[in-house]
C-alpha cells in the first residue's frame, strides 16, 4: 500500500461543526483515515484510529459511515457513493476488509428495494392530475398513506442520524444515576414497541426534551433538575414516548418536505441536500395543536398502563404553563406550546385514573444531584 492515496469526498459530523454536518475530504496517509474540512477558510484535520467502526451508512447504505470517539462526542464520517467509496476501498487497510464487506452486502440488498419500489414510483408518476388532485383534497390521507408503507427500519436509520448530531452538538452523559432513570421510567412506558429506544440524556441548562423517529429520545439534565419529582419526569418522557409511537416526527417531516421525504426514507435514496433539510428539519420541528393532543393523551394512557401517577404530567404542564408568561420560556415551549388548557384537561384525564400506583424506585434528589 502506498503511504498516501487520492482523495475521496463525502460528509463529517465531529464536535464543533455545523449540526447537520459539513463537506470534507477524505486521505488514506500510513494506513491512517485523515479527515479534511475548510473551516472559515482554515482546514482543519481529523484523525482517525486504527481501527475505527466502518459500517453501512446513508439512508441507502451505499454511503460508508467511518466513526470514532473524540473529546466532547464522536465524529463520523459519511463516505459517498460512487467514486469516493471505491477511492476508499482501494486504499483501506486489509483490517476493514471484513466491514467494508458487510457493508457492500447491504448495499446489495437495498439495491433490490430501489428497483421494485422505483418501478412503484414511475407508475405512479403516470397520475399526476390524480396525485395533485389526492394532495389538495386530501393531503392528510395521503401523508398517512406515506409514512404508513415506511417499515420501522428505515424509520430507525433517521433516528440514527438524529442520535450522531446530537452527539456531536452535545455533550451526551452516558452513565450515572441520571441516565439510568431515564431508561428506567422509559421502559417502562413503551412495551411490546416496535422501536428499538435510544434513550440520551445531555449536559444542557434548558428545560427540553425531544423525540426523533425511530425510538431516540433525548433529555435534557436543565429538564431533570427542573422537575420535582420523577413522576414529573415520567410524563415529559411519556409524552415524548407518544410521539415517537405515534410517528408524528415522520408525518411533520412528510408534510414540511413532500412526498419526495417519505419516497426517499422508504427507498434509502437521500442526497445530501436533502438529508440535511430533514435532519434540520426534526430537530427544530414544531408540532401542531392536534399532535399534541394525541401526544398528551396517549402519554397518560402510557402512564396509566405503567402504573405511574399520572398527576405528575399535569404538574409539569401547569409549570410550563405558568412558566410560558417569563420573559425567557423554557426550551421546551419552542416546539411544545403549552397553555393553562392543556394542563387543565391532562388533570381532568388524570382524575379519572384513581390508581393505586406504583412508588417509583428512584432517589430523585441523587438523580438531579448526579447532573453536572
Amino acid at each position: 500500500m502506498h503511504s498516501t492515496s487520492s482523495t475521496f469526498g463525502g460528509r463529517l459530523f465531529a464536535p464543533g461543526l455545523d449540526g447537520v454536518g459539513v463537506p470534507a475530504t477524505g486521505q488514506w496517509r500510513q494506513g491512517r483515515l485523515v479527515v479534511c474540512v475548510q473551516d472559515g477558510g482554515v482546514e482543519r484535520e481529523w484523525l482517525a484510529p486504527e481501527q475505527p467502526t466502518l459500517s453501512a451508512g446513508g439512508f441507502n447504505a451505499a454511503q460508508l459511515s467511518v466513526a470514532w470517539p473524540a473529546e466532547g462526542g464522536q465524529v463520523q464520517f459519511f463516505v459517498d457513493a460512487g467514486a469516493a467509496r471505491a477511492a476508499f476501498a482501494a486504499a483501506m487497510p486489509a483490517t476493514l476488509a471484513q466491514p467494508h464487506g458487510a457493508a457492500q452486502r447491504a448495499a446489495r440488498g437495498v439495491e433490490r428495494r430501489f428497483k421494485l419500489w422505483w418501478a412503484v414510483l414511475a407508475a405512479v408518476a403516470l397520475l399526476p392530475v390524480l396525485a395533485l388532485a389526492l394532495l389538495v383534497l386530501r393531503g392528510g390521507d395521503v401523508v398517512d398513506w406515506a409514512v404508513r408503507q415506511i417499515p420501522h427500519a428505515q424509520e430507525a436509520k433517521l433516528g440514527d442520524l438524529v442520535l450522531a448530531q446530537t452527539r456531536a452538538r452535545m455533550r451526551v452523559i452516558d452513565s450515572g444515576p441520571a441516565v439510568d432513570a431515564v431508561k428506567y421510567m422509559g421502559e417502562r412506558l413503551t412495551p411490546g414497541t416496535l422501536h428499538r429506544y435510544r434513550w440520551l440524556v445531555v449536559d444542557q441548562p434548558e428545560m427540553n426534551a425531544f423525540a426523533a423517529p425511530g425510538g431516540v429520545v433525548v433529555v435534557y439534565s436543565g429538564l431533570l433538575k427542573g422537575t420535582d419529582t420523577p413522576e414529573e419526569a415520567a410524563g415529559v418522557i411519556a409524552h415524548e414516548v407518544a410521539h415517537a409511537e405515534l410517528r408524528h416526527g415522520l408525518q411533520g417531516m412528510v408534510k414540511s418536505m413532500g412526498l419526495r421525504a417519505g419516497a426517499a426514507v422508504l427507498l434509502g435514496d437521500w442526497s445530501g441536500a436533502v438529508l440535511s433539510e430533514a435532519t434540520t428539519s426534526l430537530l427544530e420541528m414544531k408540532f401542531s395543536r392536534e399532535a399534541e393532543t394525541e401526544a398528551d393523551a396517549e402519554g397518560l394512557r402510557r402512564m396509566v398502563a405503567a402504573k405511574i401517577n399520572p398527576e405528575g404530567m399535569a404538574r409539569f404542564m401547569d409549570k410550563l404553563a405558568a412558566q410560558s408568561k417569563d420573559a425567557t420560556p423554557p426550551a421546551l415551549l419552542s416546539t411544545h406550546p403549552a397553555s393553562s388548557e392543556r394542563a387543565a384537561t391532562l388533570r381532568a384525564l388524570a382524575a379519572q385514573h384513581p390508581g393505586p400506583w406504583d412508588t417509583l424506585p428512584l432517589d430523585w434528589a441523587a438523580v438531579k444531584a448526579s447532573l453536572p
